[in-house]
């Protein structure tokens, strides 16, 4: 920090306080030094002629002060000077004029002067010089002036000097802090006009971003009422495509069926070529099923990401299903297709769908790009991995195609002329579910060569993670003798929809099935379950009676949950029929649901706008153990007629009808007194939950041994979270006391 002198501003200052100090002072030298010149021309009448030296005096008083006026303009510190020695001499002048010790405190007034006209160096300078200027003013010597005579004037110049630069250094003191607190001032006035400048500037971008803001907002309304629109859009296409893929699907795989399993419905035997092919298309249609209820649960159920059913599987059976399902379209071609599969391979945790249908997509790609030599698909262990490759001798890929041909819609020839079809889907799908477990997918290829599509998946089963279609018999006590920390839980549900929900979705658990309570009691004591779910249409069960259902089971640390499931059951009570099929409808489903009516049903009509899949349940219900005689209309008012006339102990009634929908048959035949009583059971492909949209009833919580205060509270936080549109991984669950329901 600088000093204030050394500051150009306040020095300046200085100067002009200093320049009027000299005018003041000169003033005051000038009016003595007249006095004095006149007191000498003129002296008193009767006194004593002044001596030459008082004429000496007051010349150089008068003559100083002529010099200092004469440097003020050029320098100012030469003008303080010269008047100050002229003081110094005219004193020393005074004092051997008089021969007066009194003469020498006079050198306090020069002294004075100094320390506010001159620097502290000039002034402690005078200071010294009237302290040595003292000594001869003495008019006896300095042998015979007294001791006081000689120190007097000295302490008393000395004292006057010291307070002198005490005051001048107090005064540059205070001016120091009074300059840096201006300096301070102005600093922080322009910090506060460049802090006012930036505020403004501030203002006026917050004013900008509010105005965005509130179009942002506006935007998003109309973005959330189009996603609002688009999920109403998706939920009527999972109703149609249900509709428009399950039934003819289901026609698949119901004559399928009956061909390969039950082939004495037919006059002769098919010949064992037919066969073959029959059951591959059997499996494929079973294949192609599967993927469609994925696509329709994730419509329906809104999931944020893609389900896995991992299992044991051995990596050579997957090729081999692969290989036999792309085995025709090779063969259309006339390519030879090539297995590799190395031997003693482990088996691999993973869900053999989607992993199968890697494979498959692989090798239709494969099949599509080549036109003449083969393909060939290996099977190898490297390190930890497991790997599978697809070679084939096709058109190959350009080097900065590789990485593209991985993305959604990205094909190696983008061209609306390119020579082979596809959606540029299929890699891109191949490429997540790899990626789902936790492995990765690559291609190497030269143009013109063929190519090679290969990916690894993890070897060995991921710590907790159970497959969840896992049946009961494969699991169960064993593995909790061998100290596994799998969660299962038991579902208690007729439904097999239901069952399949839970399976698909429960993440992290194995989940088991029991279609009522005496088997779900049998299946507890060999899974040890950790969750006990028991569907709310088994049978009404209150809080006193699941208690003692957990005491009866011997599962005291068991929670027991009751709860409202989706499913046949529901469907049943809410359409008040007496049973309720979901298509595809398979056999064993069909005779099930017909069991309950015993010997009294013999006649049934089916009222279904579908003739191949109303000839595939007459195809169904042809049994050497059991006929029935089926008859069948075609939509809802000949049904409706069909029933006067020909009164059938059954109706198996589609919910979709050309002329009338399904809801509206079975108005009519409650409203007519001699069909009212006959029993119906509705076959739909629509999901009918998804208009209903909520389940009707509440959620039990129990368990014999109590729940604690916290468990509770994770509880609560659980459904906070799913309420406000948030997912939370369940806390491990702990002891405690008490019950919790929730409605």
């Amino acid at each position: 920090m600088r000093t204030p002198l050394e500051n150009p501003d306040l020095r300046s200052n200085l100067s002009d306080l200093q320049l009027q100090s000299l005018r003041v002072i000169a003033a005051l030298v000038g009016t003595v030094g007249s006095l004095w010149l006149f007191w000498v021309t003129f002296p008193p009448t009767g006194g004593p002629n002044p001596p030459f030296i008082a004429w000496i005096g007051g010349l150089v008083l008068v003559l100083s002060l002529c010099l200092s006026y004469a440097l003020k303009d050029r320098s100012l510190r030469l003008a303080s000077a010269a008047l100050v020695c002229g003081m110094v001499l005219a004193i020393e002048f005074a004092g051997l004029t008089y021969r007066s010790t009194l003469a020498a405190y006079l050198f306090t007034v020069p002294v004075i002067l100094a320390s506010v006209l001159l620097s502290q160096q000039a002034f402690f300078v005078v200071a010294v010089v009237a302290i040595g200027l003292t000594l001869p003013t003495n008019p006896m010597g300095l042998q015979m002036a007294s001791l006081g005579a000689i120190v007097s004037p000295i302490v008393v110049i000395a004292l006057v000097a010291m307070a002198s630069w005490l005051s001048a250094h107090n005064l540059h003191t205070a001016l120091a802090w009074v300059w840096h607190g201006y300096e301070s001032a102005r600093r922080n006035e322009l910090i506060a006009r460049e802090r006012q400048s930036e505020l403004k500037s501030a203002l006026k971008a917050l004013d900008e971003a509010t105005h965005r803001l509130e179009r942002t907002n506006y935007m998003l309304t109309l973005a959330r009422n189009e996603a609002e629109e688009a999920r109403r859009l998706k939920q009527q296409f999972a109703q149609t495509i249900s509709h428009e893929l399950r039934t003819p699907l289901n026609l698949i795989v119901g004559f399928t069926e009956l061909m390969t399993q039950s082939p004495e419905h037919y006059e002769a035997p098919l010949p064992p070529a037919y066969m073959r092919d029959l059951s591959i298309v059997y499996r494929n249609a079973c294949h192609l099923r599967s993927l469609i209820d994925d696509v329709l649960d994730l419509a329906r159920i809104e999931a944020a990401q893609m389900s896995l059913m991992p299992e044991d599987v051995d990596p050579g059976v997957l090729v081999e299903e692969a290989v036999n399902t792309a085995r025709s379209l090779a063969e259309v071609r006339g390519l030879q297709l090539h297995m590799m599969i190395e031997p003693a391979l482990p088996h691999l945790y993973v869900d053999p769908t989607r992993i199968r249908q890697v494979l498959f997509n692989l090798l239709s790609n494969a099949v599509r790009f080549t036109e003449h030599g083969g393909i060939s698909i290996a099977v190898r262990r490297q390190a930890d991995s497991m790997v599978f490759s697809v070679t084939d001798t096709g058109v190959g890929l350009a080097p900065e195609s590789i990485e593209r041909v991985f993305e959604e819609f990205q094909q190696a020839d983008g061209s609306t002329r390119r020579r082979h079809s596809g959606a540029g889907l299929g890699l891109a799908i191949s490429k997540r579910f790899v990626e789902l477990h936790g492995g990765r997918i690559w291609a190497e290829s030269q143009l013109g060569q063929g190519s090679t599509f290969s990916f690894s998946l993890p070897i060995g089963r991921p710590q907790g993670v159970v497959a969840s279609g896992q049946r009961p018999e494969e699991g169960g006590r064993a593995d909790m003798e061998k100290g596994s920390d799998q969660s299962v839980v038991l579902a208690v549900t007729p439904s097999p929809s239901a069952a399949g929900l839970l399976t698909r979705y429960l993440h992290g658990c194995r989940t088991t099935v029991a279609a009522d309570l005496e088997q779900a009691r049998l299946m507890a004591q060999q899974v040890i379950p950790q969750v006990v779910l028991i569907d709310q249409a088994c049978q009404g069960l209150n809080h006193l009676a699941l208690g003692q259902l957990a005491r009866d089971w011997d599962l005291p640390r068991t929670p027991f949950v009751i709860c409202p499931l989706p499913g046949e059951e529901l469907m049943r009570e809410r359409l008040a029929v007496n049973g309720y099929l979901a298509k595809p409808v398979s056999r064993q489903g069909l005779w099930d649901a017909l069991r309950p009516f015993g010997e009294g049903v013999d006649k049934l009509l089916v009222i279904d706008d579908d003739r191949d899949f109303a000839l595939l349940l007459a195809r169904m219900l042809d049994s050497p153990v059991r006929r029935y005689q089926v008859i069948t209309a075609y939509n809802g008012h000949d049904g409706l007629e069909m029933m006067r006339r020909h009164r059938p102990d059954l109706v198996l009634l589609d919910l979709v009808l050309p002329d009338m929908h399904g809801l509206q048959v079975l108005e009519c035949i409650g409203a007519a007194p001699e069909l009212q009583h006959t029993p119906v059971i509705v076959i739909s492909a629509q999901n009918e939950l998804s208009q209903t949209q909520a389940l009707d009833g509440a959620m039990l919580i129990t368990r014999d041994s109590g729940l604690m205060p916290a468990e509770v509270v994770r509880w609560v936080q659980s459904i906070v979270d799913v309420a406000a549109g948030r997912t939370n991984s369940a806390d491990e669950a702990g002891r405690g006391g008490g019950m919790m329901a929730a409605v």
